[in-house]
């Protein structure tokens, strides 16, 4: 099997395959990285996600409390 432009008579040994198996390999490993993100971001948008909820299910909580009496 030749990889290069000229007779290469090195197989699985040929520098040109290997470089190109690394770029590929790497390629598939960073595939699925995401993004470094700011923790204290994620954090405050957490607890912000947290209170709406909490918000919310006080305020259904009360109607029904109240619709109840």
């Amino acid at each position: 099997m030749t990889c290069c432009t000229y007779k290469c008579t090195q197989g699985r040994d040929c520098p040109i395959r290997k470089q190109r198996m690394e770029a590929t390999n790497q390629a598939y490993i960073e595939r699925g990285r995401v993004a470094d993100t700011d923790p204290y971001a994620e954090t405050v948008g957490s607890v912000k996600a947290l209170c709406a909820w909490l918000t919310f299910v006080a305020i259904a909580g009360l109607i029904f409390w109240a619709w109840g009496k």
